[in-house]
């Protein structure tokens, strides 16, 4: 379920953030002061057997993959050859990064890369192991993403995020439960997988947007919304957002088509192929929202100054009517002497005369009343 964000003014998106100190040395980690919690969950299987669990402590960690690298590296043991998930929900938690870095031997700037989370998408090979960075949508107006950094190595799958919770419980079920290729296939899949699934939430962004804006051009004509270029101009930023994160996976997923051919699979390249297809819709959908936001901002312009011609041309019919009964009765209300000369206003000593002011100022209101319906200018 989305949530929204407490009311008020919405906080300003900065256009820029630096991604790392401008002192600071390239692929050097920042020292571990205060770092954040961490939460480890290692995933192991194959096609028969899986395993779960969690770590909290380095030790634990430490503990572990140690005897993972032996497995991968011991060719005369009959060890497990599955396929390793290891996910960290701490991406800034140095002493960890250090840590997982130095058994798997990780590039330094990729390490510098998952621990400075406002990276843009990108995909970088190193030797045998290849890196993305992708960003994440997360559930909250306005819409704001969080960078997940995903390591492909032979048989070991490894994902940094900012935070926990996460869209990927169901590529963990689909583990779990042995549903679809992801048990049958290796790293390389779950690699996949995980890049498809992130992927596929954007999808879920770009259909909250949809319903937004399918409810605003329903009721734009029945309702009277003042705040709605406000709420539209919102929108139109949060789908610009949504188009510059997509255009960034355009060129990773170039990237990964090129680089990724040594280390993934044929058969996987070809759902490579399927998430640039999903990229590709995912641009043209955030850039026809954006058009329809300035669609519906103009129409709700284009009503606004019909209502108030609408209004104008009430008021116009009004007066025009009552011109000629405020002719007559300026004209009756002169002061001349009429006993002066029989020429001055003899209508004032008749006995009806009032009766016949008021009769005259109906008939000129209701005739040109008639004169106006006839011209269809008073429907």
């Amino acid at each position: 379920m989305r949530t929204e964000k407490a009311a008020g003014q919405p906080p300003k998106r900065r256009l820029f953030k630096r991604t790392a100190k401008i002192v600071s040395a390239p692929g050097v980690l920042p020292e571990a002061m205060g770092d954040k919690a961490v939460s480890i969950r290692v995933i192991r299987y194959d096609a028969n057997h899986h395993g779960d669990d969690t770590l909290v402590t380095s030790d634990d960690l430490a503990r572990l993959l140690s005897r993972i690298t032996s497995e991968s590296t011991d060719e005369s043991s009959k060890h497990f050859e599955g396929v390793t998930w290891i996910n960290v929900d701490a991406a800034q938690n140095t002493s960890t990064l250090k840590i997982i870095g130095d058994v798997f031997g990780l590039h330094p700037l990729a390490l510098e890369d998952v621990n400075n989370v406002h990276q843009r998408v990108k995909c970088e090979k190193y030797d045998d192991a290849m890196f993305f960075v992708a960003r994440m949508p997360q559930r909250t107006r306005p819409f704001d993403s969080e960078q997940v950094s995903v390591f492909l190595l032979k048989g070991v799958v490894i994902t940094f995020q900012e935070h926990s919770g996460d869209c990927l419980d169901t590529v963990r079920e689909r583990i779990a439960m042995s549903t679809g290729r992801v048990r049958q296939r290796g790293a390389d899949y779950l690699f996949y997988a995980i890049l498809d699934r992130i992927v596929d939430e954007f999808f879920v962004t770009m259909e909250h947007y949809d319903e937004i804006l399918g409810q605003f051009s329903s009721n734009i004509e029945t309702t009277s919304q003042h705040d709605l270029p406000l709420k539209l101009h919102h929108i139109r930023d949060d789908l610009l957002q949504v188009r510059k994160i997509t255009s960034q996976y355009r060129e990773a997923f170039k990237r990964l088509a090129i680089d990724g051919s040594e280390i993934l699979d044929a058969d996987t390249m070809y759902f490579i192929r399927d998430c640039q297809d999903h990229i590709s819709q995912l641009i043209e959908a955030s850039d026809l929202g954006r058009e329809y936001c300035g669609e519906l901002r103009e129409l709700h312009f284009a009503m606004l100054g019909q209502k108030s011609n609408d209004i104008s041309k009430v008021l116009t019919l009004i007066a025009t009517i009552f011109i000629p009964m405020s002719f007559i009765s300026g004209v009756y209300g002169m002061n001349f002497d009429s006993q002066a000369s029989s020429m001055n206003m003899p209508e004032l000593h008749w006995g009806f005369g009032y009766p016949f002011a008021l009769s005259l100022m109906a008939m000129t209101g209701g005739a040109l009343a008639f004169f106006l319906y006839r011209r269809g200018w008073l429907s």
